[in-house]
């Protein structure tokens, strides 16, 4: 928070691409980027939640021309200096040596593990007119850090101003940087994450102690983008060639063909790669380019058994609208029919069926559904019968007395047994359930099965 009376309180490698008919550049993924939405106009300090996704830590300020007090309007604030916003209208602006705050904001969604990012954001230094006989300070202090959407985890800068100190109060200077995210980074910071001894300072009364110098900075325009927003693949429809396009903000380009900037013609299938420098980021990254064989998507019609499941995944590069409605990519099936998708990409619109059948791949099982364990030679033992049209592997044989205690079990049922005694003793007469679970593999596929029944024990 910053007041105008005469005291101070203190509460890489990186490049994107874009398709030429089918996409855009990176979205950013920082919400109300400029503090231009507001729940309602600010009346005083510390009041940056107003322009909401964002939170403040400590009292940082929200300045927009809507403003109640002179102070935190802009482009005029604190009643003396004048500063246009970087973009829209709104800004907000926060202390950043000697006194700490920060402001911090959720992005739209987690960041993907491995993906590599864009982040850049301007600031400009308050020129300290509202309180003349204190030191003009100015800092290189100030960056933007990312964290996990666990509450605790580590913030890790990823761009931060560093060596020069940033002085001009009538002008935006950008920060910008690129970064490879760990994956799940939700959280957004803006701040000085230095200690104090870290800090470069320039002040116009170095007399005085260092508990009397602050740095108090404007922030606007933030932004988070990734830079891989483009499908794995490009399609060639027909051989004809592809224009793509790698633009991506005021990058510069060289291709391995040896062309330069963000257009190329490609003219083959195979593999594209491209150098883009931005604000020191350097990528290399490649795209794909393939010709659409249509004719390989169709797929034999399939057999599965039933109780199954069976992924369709055509393969084919767009958009899909399959029979039931689903959108999705890959349509989980379990029942017999004819399965249709529907697929719009650049090259047309493609009509994709795949006629799935099903049959019954449990095994033949006898269990007796009553035994005598008397000791007469006759039916003393519970042995099972099996048969199966296909490979199978048994895998365990349970038997359960009414209460659901277990009198019996056994990893080789086909040779093992249970001769009527639980826990040493001969098992009461009564009703005893049992379960066999086994695999059955079909067309390359594995299915456990689990099937169960009764018997019954008398002496």
């Amino acid at each position: 928070m910053k007041n105008n009376s005469n005291t101070l309180k203190i509460s890489c490698l990186c490049l994107v691409f874009n398709l030429f008919l089918a996409a855009v550049s990176g979205q950013n993924m920082v919400p109300n980027a400029s503090f231009e939405t507001l729940v309602s106009c600010p009346t005083g300090s510390g009041q940056v939640g107003l322009a909401e996704p964002w939170l403040a830590a400590l009292t940082p300020d929200l300045y927009n021309p809507c403003a109640v007090a002179i102070t935190y309007q802009a482009p005029l604030n604190q009643g003396c200096n004048y500063l246009p916003a970087k973009d829209g209208v709104g800004y907000v602006g926060l202390f950043v040596f000697n006194s700490r705050e920060y402001v911090n904001v959720a992005l739209t969604d987690t960041l993907e593990k491995g993906k590599y990012y864009y982040v850049s954001f301007f600031v400009a230094p308050d020129q300290d007119c509202d309180n003349p006989g204190e030191a003009k300070t100015f800092t290189d202090a100030i960056g933007l850090a990312v964290q996990g959407f666990e509450p605790n985890s580590p913030f890790k800068v990823v761009a931060e101003n560093r060596g020069t100190v940033i002085n001009d109060t009538q002008n935006w200077t950008k920060v910008s940087g690129c970064f490879a995210a760990e994956g799940n980074e939700l959280n957004l910071r803006i701040g000085n994450f230095l200690p104090d001894d870290s800090v470069t300072i320039q002040t116009d009364m170095p007399q005085l102690p260092i508990t009397q110098q602050f740095n108090y900075m404007y922030v606007d325009d933030v932004v988070l983008v990734p830079f891989d927003p483009f499908p794995d693949t490009v399609l060639m429809c027909d051989g004809q060639p592809v224009n793509l396009d790698a633009t991506f903000y005021d990058a510069d380009f060289q291709w391995v063909t040896g062309e330069d900037g963000p257009f190329i013609l490609a003219l083959d299938t195979g593999s594209y790669e491209v150098e883009a420098t931005l604000d020191g980021c350097v990528l290399r990254e490649k795209v794909a380019v393939v010709n659409l064989d249509y004719d390989s998507f169709f797929p034999p019609d399939t057999l599965i058994c039933i109780g199954n499941e069976l992924r369709l995944s055509p393969q084919i590069p767009g958009e899909y609208r399959w029979s039931d409605g689903s959108r999705n990519k890959q349509l989980t099936v379990k029942q017999e029919d004819e399965y249709v998708a529907t697929i719009t990409n650049t090259c047309g619109e493609f009509t994709f069926r795949q006629q799935v059948n099903t049959t019954d791949c449990r095994c033949r099982l006898f269990v007796p559904n009553a035994f005598s364990p008397n000791g007469d030679g006759i039916n003393d033992e519970l042995r099972i019968g099996f048969g199966c049209d296909f490979e199978f592997v048994p895998k365990r044989f349970e038997v359960y007395d009414r209460w659901g205690a277990n009198v019996f079990v056994t990893d080789d049922p086909l040779n093992d047994f249970w001769d009527g005694e639980k826990n040493g003793k001969l098992a009461n007469q009564d009703v005893y359930t049992w379960y066999f679970i086994y695999d059955v593999f079909y067309e390359n596929a594995k299915r456990e099965i689990l099937e169960e029944g009764s018997f019954v024990v008398f002496h």
